[in-house]
Parts: C-alpha cells; sequence; structure tokens
C-alpha cells in the first residue's frame, strides 16, 4: 500500500465562475468540499472522474459533459463545452 504522501494528497474545491470576455473564466468564489483525499498517480482523466463519480461528487449525467484540464497548479473540472471551472483538486502542499 503507498504512503499518503505530500505529493498525493489534494483538497477538492467547488469553484463560481465568472466569465471575462478577454481571459476566459476568472474564479469568483471558491468553497471546501473535501481536504485529505489521497490519489494516486499518474491520474487519468477517466480514473478521476469515475473516482469522483463514486464518492457522489458528479452524478452519471456529467458522463460525456465534463473535461479535465491541469493548470500547472490546479486538475480542473470544467464543463466541457463552455471550458467553465466546476471544481478543482489542489494539491495539498499548496494549501
Amino acid at each position: 500500500m503507498p504512503l499518503n504522501t505530500a505529493e498525493n494528497m489534494y483538497t477538492l474545491l467547488s469553484i463560481d465562475a465568472w466569465r471575462d470576455p478577454d481571459s476566459g473564466w476568472t474564479w469568483n468564489d471558491v468553497r471546501l468540499i473535501e481536504e485529505n483525499i489521497y490519489i494516486s498517480h499518474p491520474v487519468s482523466n477517466r480514473r478521476l472522474l469515475n473516482f469522483m463519480r463514486s464518492n457522489n461528487w458528479l452524478n452519471d449525467y456529467s458522463k460525456g459533459r465534463i473535461a479535465v484540464k491541469d493548470t500547472g497548479y490546479d486538475i480542473e473540472i470544467q464543463n466541457k463545452n463552455t471550458s467553465e471551472p466546476i471544481f478543482a483538486f489542489r494539491p495539498q502542499f499548496l494549501c
């Protein structure tokens, strides 16, 4: 069993964002959903979305409507059509 190292621990955030016509989406408000989430690496998009569905953070309706984007800082869960950020997994060592 792998150790829960800092690199594998995440905080899940719910994001309220507004669209900026010049620069895309800007985070307006962030709410803490859960801390101390262990995600083993490498993280695949499919595996991450299945993990979110198994924890009831996403429902089955989200299938085909959600995209995953690694921003280099967070792993954002976005609306596939608009790129609006909905959730973000933030590495805990950055919190």
